[in-house]
Order: C-alpha cells, then structure tokens, then sequence
C-alpha cells in the first residue's frame, strides 16, 4: 500500500513538472512603442475619395496571409454593415417621397434591387492597402496586418440605376423622387471621372 501512494506521489509529481517550459504565444500582443510609431497614416486617417468608402482594420496571427486575410475580413465586415445601413436609407427615402406603404409590391420590388446590388457590389470590394509589422511574442514571430479596403459607391450606384430603370412600374414610381436625380448626377460624375482616366 505505502509502495502504490509513493508510486502515485511520484507520478503526480512527474506529470506536474512535465509542463512545456515555453509558454504559448500570445496572438494578441499590446503593440510595442515601436509598433504604435510605424502605424500606417492611412490606418489613423482613412483616405477620403469621392464616390468611394474605406475602412481600416488590423489583425494578428503567427502566419502572415492568416493575419492580413483576418484584417481584411474584420474591414469588410465593418464597411459591409455601413454600406447596407447607408443603404437602407434609400429604401426609407422612397417610401416617405412617394407614399408607397410598407407593403408596397414597389417597394419590396426597390429593397430587393437594393440588397442584390449590394451584395454583388460587395464581392467587389478591394485591398487597397497594407502593411505588415513582425512582433515578438513569448519567442515567437506575430505578425500584425493593417489593411484598407475600399468600395466604389458610385459604381454600385450606376448597377441599381440601371436595375430601376429595366423595371419600369418600378422606374415610374420613383422617377419623381429626389433620389434619382441624386442617383442620375452620381452616375454622371462617375462616369466622367472613369473617362478622365
């Protein structure tokens, strides 16, 4: 009996010191002073274009493509909920310039052409910029990503136009409204822009 406790002690023990002498890295690293100085502009003061919106984010990973890929999902996502509130509003706008009710066939028609712009527009969305920083972790390289991504409101805006006009009881009803001349102008200088280039 004395021999099976000493056995067991013995083991305990041995199983308390097997632990890994080297601590796991941390993948979330408080930047270092040489970290918060390299910051890219672009990160502290997103750039301003018009037609177009950007949105900064900063991930890390000891893989640097895992790192930029989850930066640049944490942008898209956060330009991707603006965009569809933003976005919403359009809806809203016509419903209160035209008087079409909530349960409006136009209406429902518009907020579906809406969201199916949207949504293809989104999958456009581009990287426009991105710096990587190596840190140290616990004897590890981290890297930490800052990525930008940009999207083109106007051409998701000459997208709908062009939907709203292909469906013309749809066309009809909103062609009366503010918007669409406000939608007409942005497609205008859009496309002046794009020939400029």
């Amino acid at each position: 009996m004395k021999k099976q406790i000493f056995v067991l002690l013995i083991l305990f023990f041995a199983m308390n010191c097997s632990g890994s002498a080297d601590p796991s890295p941390n993948l979330s690293p408080e930047a270092s002073s040489d970290t918060v100085e390299g910051l890219p502009e672009w990160f502290l003061n997103s750039p301003e274009k018009d037609g177009f919106q950007y949105m900064a984010a900063e991930a890390t990973s000891r893989q640097m493509q895992l790192a930029i890929d989850k930066a640049r999902t944490d942008a898209v996502t956060s330009l991707s909920s603006m965009i569809n509130s933003e976005w919403s509003g359009y809806v809203k706008r016509i419903q209160e310039e035209t008087g079409i009710g909530v349960d409006s066939n136009l209406l429902d028609q518009f907020s579906k052409t809406t969201e199916n712009t949207i949504s293809n527009q989104l999958q456009n969305l581009k990287m426009v910029k991105k710096d990587i920083q190596v840190e140290n972790s616990s004897g590890t390289r981290i890297y930490r990503a800052y990525v930008l991504v940009e999207f083109n409101e106007l051409a998701a805006q000459e997208k709908m136009l062009a939907e709203v006009k292909a469906n013309q009881e749809l066309f009809d009803a909103i062609k009366a409204t503010e918007l669409l001349d406000e939608m007409n102008s942005k497609v205008e200088d859009y496309r002046n822009r794009m020939n400029a280039k």
